[in-house]
């Protein structure tokens, strides 16, 4: 013990507990002790993932997931194809109950966008001969025109996998930008399945619904399927674009008492005084009815898209050239879409306006 330490200790006496306590405090302040380690927090964090996924598939994964396993095994439409294919030739596909249209509108005059269907039928209680009027849209490539509900021809669309007839009636069941998932006869809209009246007539007369889809639907392609299916047959659900949906059903009418150059056209009574528009309309008409009562068209022989000049008459204006001569031109407003012009003249021995070459 040094001088110092023992004088120090002669005048305040033993100091060496109280050191002690002195370097216990400093250390604790150094030195805090670590938390004390907590089991449940690990659980409880542990399990607040898999809640929250249970919570998420309990509620409908189908809304979520529509191809969450990878590839699986392609739809093949061959035989399908085939069925549908001899039952249309059959005349077996369709039982079309004519008795539905009496409750639509009745239109005196067929004119402009509208036209008749070629099929003539009858209705309970009347003598008329009646037609379908069937109604173009406007600015079909631009907006979406069809609703879900809504009953259209169609075209024979030999490109689609399954194809639509245009003697059948076809209802619209998916439009632009719905998800569309078909799979062993379930068919899911958006995640849903259908509920209609269509899907509760397809269950009371035991109709298969076939195709493979699960897909988005572009901006120009709607689903459909058959209106009318017959009992215990096999229906395609058809993304069928919509240059290939020949118009709306909306109303009927009669070849005794409406007014109407297609009505004229199909009784053989072609003496009205048509525009040369109306003439234009009536060669394309003639054409894809194939029933060629109109004189040949040169011009429509290197064409291969009659029928979408037919349905984009909205597009196209009529500005006369000369008193016998009118200039038909389609615009489409669209960079990259070129415009079709053609050029009606009046015939010096009929009188009647016919393309020129």
């Amino acid at each position: 013990m040094s001088d110092f330490k023992r004088k120090l200790d002669e005048m305040m006496g033993d100091t060496s507990m109280r050191e002690r306590r002195i370097k216990q405090r400093v250390h604790e302040r150094l030195y805090k002790p670590a938390r004390k380690f907590s089991w449940q927090v690990v659980f409880v964090s542990a399990a607040l993932p898999v809640v929250a996924m249970v919570l998420f598939l309990a509620i409908d994964p189908t809304n979520y997931f529509s191809a969450n396993k990878g590839p699986g095994d392609p739809y093949d439409p061959l035989d399908d194809l085939a069925k549908i294919s001899a039952l249309q030739k059959t005349k077996q596909l369709s039982d079309v109950d004519y008795e539905e249209f009496a409750a639509l509108p009745y239109f005196d005059e067929v004119d402009g966008l509208h036209y008749v269907d070629k099929e003539r039928f009858s209705l309970n209680g009347s003598t008329d001969s009646f037609h379908t009027v069937i109604e173009r849209q406007e600015r079909l490539f631009d907006e979406v025109v069809y609703e879900a509900g809504d009953i259209v021809r169609t075209m024979t669309n030999t490109t689609s996998h399954l194809p639509t007839y245009n003697d059948a009636y076809y209802e619209v069941v998916a439009v632009p930008g719905d998800r569309v998932v078909l799979k062993n006869g379930e068919l899911r809209i958006n995640g849903k399945p259908l509920q209609s009246e269509l899907m509760d007539r397809y269950a009371d007369k035991g109709v298969t619904i076939v195709g493979g889809y699960d897909t988005l639907l572009n901006a120009r392609e709607y689903l459909l399927l058959n209106h009318f299916p017959a009992s215990k047959t096999v229906q395609g659900a058809t993304i069928t674009p919509v240059h290939k949906i020949y118009g709306q059903v909306v109303g009927i009418a009669t070849e005794e008492h409406t007014e109407s150059m297609y009505i004229d056209y199909l009784t053989g009574q072609l003496t009205g005084d048509y525009t040369p528009e109306q003439y234009f309309d009536l060669y394309l008409y003639d054409d894809l009815l194939g029933y060629g009562n109109l004189p040949e068209t040169p011009q429509f022989a290197q064409l291969s898209r009659l029928g979408e000049l037919f349905l984009e008459a909205s597009y196209r204006t009529a500005a006369p050239v000369s008193e016998d001569e009118v200039e038909i031109r389609y615009q489409y407003g669209r960079e990259g879409v070129a415009e079709q012009v053609f050029h009606m003249k009046r015939d010096a021995g009929s009188d009647r306006w016919v393309i020129a070459e």
